[in-house]
């Protein structure tokens, strides 16, 4: 009977320290960035359409932006990071509108991190570090869109293509980068575009794990089965511990934590008006967090379809529409 005893003691202290351990992991991942947290990455231009941009510290990590412009005019920039699935098709299906202006898509390191990276042979210590390796990704995401700011901006040196006005816009899961970007360096932005954006990462995982689940064990939510139905409640309870967790380990990311850091820089946010991924909590946190001058515009429709040309040329003539009114959209003739 001792032993029983002294091996549930043990089980229960081991259990105590394991949690112990993940809930300080998760308390000290899920801390805000700060300004000093960007690392510094640097931009090249391959051609006139693209651009190479990489870690100073880490050159294995780079990425790619396409811009657009008009010829023989200096011209406001709108810098676009879009969510991890979309690349050089986002810009090329914008419609006529991305001429208006300097128009520059920033495509998201994580891609090259994705195919770098060899998920089957991975130990159980590399899955331990996930969270880790996430929250690096997104951090050297923020240096590749600073690099980007600095260059079009201006920096050290005059370039006649681009005028001091900069809007940054980032749309889906690709919001976040400038919204926190902006908060650091506020001076610097003339306008802030969320499009489609997200926080509260708990309540966008859940339904997305709790539907994932049900396909795996090919589950059917409606069954009458009393079987099933046990199922079903232990595929949702798993689903709202694992998003529990993730949300948790992910708060770094929410943008009510850097949104009250910007001043006087116009900030618009463009949301599906039955978007299933972007319930209300999910939203009003970045609204109400939101300082003035702020607006917002609801379009009829859930999330919109990076592949879809209607939606991108939609969402486009929305982003120019605002842009120009605020006055950060516009060309000049060169000066010679």
């Amino acid at each position: 009977m001792k032993v029983l005893y002294r091996v549930f003691l043990i089980i229960v202290c081991a259990c105590v320290i394991v949690t112990s351990v993940a809930a300080f992991k998760i308390y000290r991942l899920q801390q805000p960035f700060q300004a000093a947290d960007v690392p510094e990455w640097k931009v090249k231009e391959l051609s006139s359409q693209k651009w190479e941009l990489k870690s100073i510290t880490d050159p294995e990590r780079s990425t790619t932006a396409w811009i657009a412009r008009p010829e023989g005019q200096k011209c406001d920039t709108l810098i676009i990071v879009g969510g991890v699935e979309e690349g050089e098709n986002l810009l090329a299906g914008g419609g006529n509108w991305k001429y208006t202006g300097n128009t520059i898509l920033m495509k998201q390191p994580v891609h090259s991190f994705l195919l770098r990276h060899h998920w089957k042979d991975w130990s159980l210590l590399d899955w331990w570090q996930i969270p880790e390796k996430i929250r690096e990704e997104t951090r050297h995401t923020l240096g590749a869109l600073n690099a980007l700011l600095n260059y079009v901006h201006g920096g050290t040196r005059s370039d006649p293509r681009f005028t001091d006005k900069v809007v940054l816009a980032g749309g889906s899961v690709g919001a976040a980068f400038p919204a926190i970007l902006t908060s650091f360096v506020p001076e610097k932005v003339a306008g802030l575009m969320v499009v489609y954006g997200f926080t509260n990462f708990q309540h966008v995982i859940q339904p997305l794990l709790f539907s994932q689940g049900l396909l795996h064990f090919d589950l059917t939510e409606n069954s009458a089965d009393f079987s099933t139905k046990i199922k079903i409640s232990g595929v949702r309870l798993l689903s709202h511990i694992l998003s529990f967790v993730l949300g948790n380990i992910l708060k770094y990311g929410e943008m009510e934590s850097y949104l009250p850091d910007i001043y006087q820089t116009p900030i618009h946010f463009i949301n599906g008006t039955n978007d299933p991924l972007v319930p209300p909590e999910a939203y009003l946190p970045m609204w109400e967090s939101a300082p003035e001058p702020k607006s917002e515009k609801w379009v009829e429709g859930g999330h919109f379809n990076p592949r879809a040309p209607k939606d991108m040329l939609n969402i486009g003539k929305l982003m120019y529409e605002w842009a120009e009114k605020q006055g950060i959209r516009s060309c000049y003739p060169h000066i010679k």
